[in-house]
């Protein structure tokens, strides 16, 4: 095997991190300050636990993406064929749409936070976002990502210095596995937690992402700790909102979007502008994340990747959901509610994707053995229990 040097390392980070980084967006910061406003620390616990389904089944999709050169979309499309492909994205498109909505919706709060006017900062981000992604070139899209993931990291953890936290609380309450698993509010917020961790658009993004890079087998154990790595940090910052949400909440509630300014204004200048310049940043993230995820799942879906076939996609999903947040301000309910949602969403794309990581052929021997095959099932059912029990034991 190919000797690997640090060089190789350097140049091949990024996918992994970038899909763990974008999960940590507008609708998961909301899902997370809300669990955390209701539950308080005993939302840690569940986040933190949320480590588990994230790896196990971001390491299949990466793997996919080297073992196979394939993203998700083309590997279906050329296996198992063009009608199963198209069925495959169509909750894609459908929740890239509704994503567009909750990240537009998100830095429309965020610019609220910054004082900056709300329409001009919308044109301005849609500009740069369409900009970015209608060139469709990984590489040069990580090159402007990864900076502003850092940055996501950055704001998310800083933010526990503006916020009390009772250590033996955390310890006793937070940390502790016998939580209130049965009450309808707690599960419906576990199943949100759940959706806002697993989304469709990361299969197809860390998938084609990795395929786009040409990395070779050799690079499989690296791309395991990569995602590892990711799916830690991303989950440790998810309990740090938890917590944020702890302290902005309001007698076990949940917060509406209209009171985040009043309630984050306690804590001082600074506060504000934190939230605010995280909401920007995981936003934007998000945003062209996505739109990498549409284009290689729903064109390899349908056998094309022009550039007339991109723009249409990115239209149809991206102009209403934008219009929408201008002309709206309630779906903060619905986020919540999509969030249930996509642990049902997700099922036909982790089905397929579960059936190719473990065919020899599909990925050149490189499939997953018996045991690997049973953890990645038992995610994936675990990921449906969970959704099911939050759409049957509360609809608020």
């Amino acid at each position: 095997m190919e000797k690997i040097t640090l060089k190789d390392r350097v140049r091949n980070f990024g996918p992994a991190w970038l899909v763990m980084i974008a999960d940590i967006d507008i609708a998961s910061i909301i899902t997370g300050l809300q669990a955390g406003s209701v539950w308080g620390y005993r939302m840690v616990f569940v986040m933190l636990i949320l480590t588990i389904p994230l790896f196990f089944v971001q390491d299949a999709a990466g793997r996919l993406g080297i073992a196979s050169g394939m993203g998700l979309g083309r590997a279906v499309y050329k296996y198992m064929g063009r009608k199963t492909a198209m069925f495959a994205a169509i909750p894609m498109g459908i929740s890239d749409f509704l994503e567009y909505v909750a990240e537009y919706a998100g830095i429309a709060v965020g610019l609220y936070l910054l004082k900056l006017p709300l329409i001009p900062g919308l044109i301005a981000v849609y500009i740069l976002h369409t900009a970015i992604v209608l060139g469709k070139r990984y590489r040069q899209a990580e090159i402007f990502l990864l900076p502003i993931s850092f940055v996501v990291v950055a704001g998310i953890a800083l933010s526990l210095e503006i916020f009390h936290i009772n250590t033996y609380m955390l310890v006793s309450i937070g940390l502790n596995p016998l939580q209130p698993y049965g009450d309808p509010s707690f599960d419906y917020l576990l199943a949100a937690s759940m959706g806002a961790v697993v989304m469709p658009w990361m299969l197809y993004f860390h998938s084609g992402a990795d395929s786009r890079k040409g990395k070779g087998s050799n690079l499989l154990r690296d791309e395991r700790l990569e995602t590892i790595i990711g799916a830690f940090v991303s989950e440790v910052l998810m309990a740090v909102i938890v917590l944020v949400g702890m302290n902005l909440g309001s007698g076990g509630s949940l917060i509406g979007i209209s009171e985040l300014p009043k309630a984050i204004s306690i804590f001082g200048q600074s506060a504000s502008l934190l939230l605010g310049v995280g909401f920007m940043a995981a936003g934007f993230l998000a945003l062209v994340v996505i739109s990498l995820g549409s284009a290689w799942g729903v064109l390899e879906a349908l056998n094309t990747e022009t550039s007339t076939s991109f723009l249409s996609v990115y239209i149809v999903e991206s102009i209403p959901a934008l219009l929408l947040v201008v002309f709206t301000t309630g779906y903060l309910q619905l986020i919540l509610n999509l969030m249930v949602i996509y642990t049902i969403i997700i099922l036909p794309s982790l089905f397929l994707l579960g059936r190719l990581v473990s065919k020899a052929d599909v990925m050149n021997g490189y499939h997953y053995g018996r045991t690997w095959q049973i953890i990645f099932w038992t995610m994936s059912i675990l990921i449906a229990v969970s959704g099911l029990a939050g759409l049957f034991s509360f609809i608020p």
